[in-house]
């Protein structure tokens, strides 16, 4: 993620915080949850490939913030 600066990270254990959990309707391990103005616009889970979720993060990250110039 030090390629996008402008994304803040959070790490959450789903079993230490259920109550987030349920919040977040996660039912399996891991999970990749990415907001943009408050709102989930990308979720990855299970088996994350990692290559294809750059990918995406590079695409929406390029899209939303070159609105930002």
């Amino acid at each position: 993620m030090d390629d996008f600066p402008r994304i803040q990270t959070r790490f959450a254990d789903a079993q230490a915080i259920p109550e987030l959990a349920g919040f977040l309707s996660i039912f399996t391990v891991p999970v990749l949850v990415l907001f943009a103005d408050g709102k989930e616009i990308m979720r990855e889970a299970r088996f994350v490939h990692v290559d294809e979720f750059r990918r995406k993060i590079d695409k929406i990250y390029g899209g939303y913030h070159s609105s930002d110039q």
